[in-house]
């Protein structure tokens, strides 16, 4: 098949030989104008679409990067979520951990605490009970037994050194 590239000025100075009873040269003219004109008006619309064809495919390249970039974009934000989220549950554990350890400590202190607590109450009852029993001592039969019918003539019984140290 054979492609004529030809322009308007072309078709319209195309020049045909005559030849015996050939065509009427203003209908050829005529003719050939409004091919030429027709041509004319093709070829600028086919410019004009190569334009808007080179446009559209330049658009759709710079879609297609963009995309691209977006794509990138969104795994590299969702990764750093990701990391985030693992970061935080880290520092999250790492929180519970020396919660945990502190909670513990605290529960070691305070038994400790508890234990010195205990002890000192019984040291404190027995020198008390040791200083009482000095008292006692050093006090004269006769005081001795006015102490043993006043402790019986109350109507409430006296309290003991455990009833006085709460615990």
């Amino acid at each position: 098949m054979n492609s004529y590239h030809f322009t308007p000025l072309e078709i319209e100075s195309k020049e045909f030989r005559l030849a015996f009873r050939g065509y009427r040269k203003d209908e050829v003219r005529n003719f050939l104008q409004a091919v030429a004109g027709e041509w004319e008006a093709l070829l600028r619309e086919h410019r004009a679409l190569k334009e808007k064809v080179a446009v559209l495919e330049a658009e759709c390249k710079r879609l297609h990067e963009l995309e691209s970039l977006l794509k990138d974009t969104l795994l590299v934000a969702q990764s750093a979520a990701e990391e985030a989220r693992a970061s935080a549950r880290r520092e999250a554990q790492a929180i519970l951990q020396e919660a945990e350890t502190q909670r513990i400590r605290l529960l070691g202190q305070i038994e400790h605490l508890r234990a010195e607590r205990n002890a000192f109450i019984a040291q404190l009852r027995s020198f008390l009970e040791s200083f009482y029993e000095k008292i006692i001592a050093l006090t004269t039969p006769e005081e001795q037994k006015s102490h043993a019918v006043a402790s019986l003539q109350e109507e409430t019984p006296r309290p003991s050194l455990q009833d006085n140290i709460q615990t």
